[in-house]
């Protein structure tokens, strides 16, 4: 849980309450990050990058309680960026673990579905991300897209239904 009054101290300028937040924030920013690029220096470059834009745009956060998901949206954008800047190479990287949580699905499991996650329309793909495997509420990935409650239930679904196809009827119910 983050500490409101260490984030308006941030937001009022504070260069040490800042650092300690993103302290606290590292391995989650990593995890985020590596779902939407897999080399670790990419990783690394977009983790710095998000730093920089949020230091120096905290002063805009209106509301200190969504923090993380004004973080996180910074985040998946400056992916998208590095996504679109390097999207003219060759995409041979290894698909990225899947967080851990579900840790009686076998490795291979967890691949299956990484892939069929893959395997979605764009927007699915997403929204499926952020649900299932950064565990975001509705109303939070709301927040990061700009997109109606009810058209994120409505992804989650149809993405859900894409993926049971993928991976066939009695293999998604396993």
């Amino acid at each position: 849980m983050l500490d409101e009054r260490q984030i308006k101290r941030a937001i009022a300028g504070d260069r040490k309450a800042f650092a300690a937040i993103m302290q606290t924030q590292a391995s989650y920013l990593v995890k985020m990050a590596q779902l939407y690029v897999a080399r670790d220096a990419d990783v690394q470059e977009v983790i710095s990058e998000t730093t920089l834009t949020a230091f120096t745009s905290i002063h805009t956060l209106k509301k200190p309680a969504y923090f993380r998901t004004w973080l996180t949206k910074i985040l998946i954008r400056t992916c998208y960026q590095r996504y679109a800047q390097h999207q003219h190479e060759a995409p041979d990287v290894p698909l990225p673990d899947v967080p851990s949580g579900d840790s009686e699905l076998r490795a291979e499991m967890r691949m299956d579905i990484l892939n069929g996650i893959r395997q979605l329309n764009e927007r699915y793909q997403q929204t499926l991300l952020m649900y299932y495997y950064n565990g975001l509420s509705i109303h939070e990935i709301h927040l990061l897209t700009s997109l109606s409650e009810n058209t994120i239930k409505t992804h989650l679904r149809r993405g859900k239904a894409q993926l049971k196809e993928w991976l066939g009827g009695d293999y998604y119910e396993n």
